[in-house]
């Protein structure tokens, strides 16, 4: 008997040590979450900053208001109190104060302070309160795509607010107070345990060049009533973007949640995730490679007839009357899509894939936003002459808007392929400690200084002397290249649809910025990279000039001389391309026959870096 009693015992002890040491901490918390009632305390999520320190994103704080049923000592007066300040209807309320069967009902969301301030000094039993974070954007619709949203919840959704979102919404916090078995409050002291607020993100975007860009995109599209309307600036030597802008867009304040097809066109950042013919604007990397081989020199020569046959089958030169004799330098001026689909042809598959390769354009660059794109290829093995005498001039290969400015600006930087990067750093705002640190990161090189040299003098006589002549700016040195491709839908050229392009860099000898403007199914009847999209990168590179204070280097005098555009209506090609030299006018022409259209109009006054554009038939 002894034995068995000092065994019960024993097991009695070993019971409650057990509950009490081992299991205490865990029953501990299930009680307490029996009896205690709590609110969550939202942090307030981090900034977005531009790269001058001008907010983007931020956060305000706001009010959610709570009725406890079980709380409530005056049913009437609490729910005449709320209508009133709410303005929500006071039978509604009251009977969902009296009849609900739940402990804690949810009155609304998203109160001002000052109409919250009202509530609580009422002192009324059974109301509480508990901090919400509205986020929003000082700027509307800027940085639409680059910047994303966030839920209801406020976790970030799209843009940088998803992709940094662990860094921005930081840590939930919560108010505690002990409650009876019906929900009704004790009189105990109420534990709070605190928010533990968002980072901010320091972006490589700056406010006043994305102002230029925002404005490109936008007058894009209603200028030629285009699909979208896409513009990137890079930093040359770094990777850093300094403008990202997409069109269309909408107020990031006014998000169409109901309206899901607005949504989705209005949130996608066509530049990552996009993927396109690049035209002409891809002769920038062919000729890279070329140079870099030792292909071409400057006395390389070339014959333009109008075409080319490869494997049996036609290649037409944009200019179907050929451009004639010349050397490598004019064939870059006036795109010539023989002399480069004799370049690919002279480099080989293997070559020229390498440095396809190399300039990074068959793998995502990395850069931090979600929905990154890869570019679509032919595989190496299954190349022909004829398609890779196409890829030479930028068709049968597509890539994003992304790769194709940061593979031109490692061709035109000294060859470095630069890591591109929109985030510089995240910190605390509190502390001041920085968690995420950026800086320029080159991830190989794919040519050489000589051949970037070479290269950037051929892309600057294109704009000086070239297609891309309307992207000149008077007294600046840049250098660039049109490009026009055509579009494809299920897997077939669709008839009348072009995506219209410049890829330019500034200054021309020592390279600082680059950008791509691209213009997708503009519907004016001119398409070409040369008409649509270089003037607006006049209007960037002037612009961001005159913001930065660059002073030009050599004035032209002859620059603001202006003159009547001639009359070309009904004339022959050879009359209208003697007429068009005679000015020393660049142009870009279509069809074959007599002229029946031209911009600009006849009698307009122009100036001799004006490109003309005319249509036969």
């Amino acid at each position: 008997m002894i034995l068995s009693i000092t065994f019960f015992f024993t097991a009695v002890i070993g019971k409650l040590g057990y509950i009490q040491f081992i299991n205490g901490s865990v029953l501990q918390a299930r009680a307490a979450e029996q009896w205690m009632r709590d609110l969550p305390v939202t942090p307030i999520r981090g900034k977005i900053i531009d790269a001058n320190g001008i907010v983007l994103a931020d956060s305000s704080t706001l009010y959610d208001i709570y009725v406890r049923p079980n709380s409530v000592k005056n049913a009437d007066n609490v729910a005449r109190l709320l209508a009133d300040v709410l303005g929500i209807q006071y039978e509604k309320l009251y009977e969902k104060i009296t009849s609900a069967r739940v402990s804690e009902i949810t009155i609304a969301k998203n109160v001002t302070r000052d109409k919250t301030v009202e509530i609580v000094t009422s002192e009324l039993s059974g109301i509480y309160v508990s901090e919400n974070i509205l986020r929003y954007y000082n700027y509307g619709n800027f940085l639409t795509q680059l910047l994303g949203y966030v839920d209801y919840d406020k976790h970030g959704q799209e843009g940088l607010e998803k992709y940094f979102d662990k860094y921005l919404y930081g840590v939930n916090g919560y108010s505690l107070t002990e409650t009876d078995l019906v929900g009704r409050d004790i009189n105990a002291p109420t534990s709070y345990v605190p928010a533990i607020n968002g980072q901010n993100v320091n972006l490589t975007i700056d406010y006043y060049i994305q102002s230029l860009a925002e404005s490109a995109v936008n007058d894009a599209m209603l200028r030629h009533k285009a699909q979208s309307a896409s513009c990137i600036v890079m930093n040359v030597n770094t990777g850093a973007v300094l403008a990202m802008a997409n069109a269309p867009n909408f107020d990031l304040n006014d998000i169409p949640r109901n309206d899901i097809a607005t949504l989705y066109t209005g949130s996608k950042n066509h530049i990552v995730g996009d993927v396109i013919e690049p035209g002409s604007t891809f002769k920038i990397l062919t000729a890279a490679a070329a140079i870099e081989e030792g292909i071409v020199t400057d006395a390389s020569a070339y014959y333009c007839g109008g075409n080319r046959i490869v494997d049996g089958q036609k290649i037409k030169c944009w200019k179907t009357a050929g451009h004639g004799s010349q050397n490598f330098a004019t064939a870059v001026k006036n795109s010539c899509n023989c002399c480069f689909m004799d370049c690919a042809l002279g480099l080989g598959t293997d070559t020229f894939y390498g440095y396809i390769d190399k300039f990074g354009l068959f793998r995502k660059t990395g850069i931090e936003l979600y929905g990154e794109s890869m570019g679509i290829n032919i595989k190496a093995e299954n190349v022909k002459n004829v398609d890779l005498a196409r890829i030479g001039f930028g068709q049968a290969i597509a890539v994003t808007p992304l790769q194709l400015v940061t593979a031109a600006a490692a061709a035109v930087n000294g060859g470095k392929l630069m890591q591109p990067y929109i985030v510089s750093s995240i910190y605390d705002e509190t502390s001041g400690k920085i968690t995420y640190n950026n800086s320029p990161r080159i991830n190989h090189t794919v040519v050489s200084e000589a051949t970037s040299k070479k290269l950037r003098e051929y892309l600057e006589g294109v704009v000086s002397d070239g297609s891309g002549k309307n992207a000149y700016v008077n007294g600046y040195r840049i250098g660039g290249k049109t490009g026009t491709a055509q579009k494809y839908v299920n897997g077939a050229i669709a008839r009348g649809k072009y995506v219209s392009s410049f890829l330019g860099f500034a200054p021309a000898d020592k390279p600082e910025y680059i950008m791509l403007m691209i213009v997708d199914e503009p519907d004016t009847g001119v398409y070409y990279g040369s008409i649509v999209a270089a003037p607006y990168a006049n209007y960037v590179f002037s612009n961001l000039f005159a913001h930065f204070n660059v002073a030009p280097a050599n004035l032209d005098a002859s620059y603001d001389v202006e003159f009547e555009m001639p009359d070309l209506y009904g004339d022959g090609q050879s009359e209208v391309f003697a007429k068009l030299k005679a000015l020393n006018l660049a142009y870009e022409c279509e069809g074959e026959g007599k002229a029946v259209y031209q911009i600009p109009a006849a009698g307009s006054l122009i100036n001799k870096y004006t490109t003309v554009y005319v249509r036969f038939q």
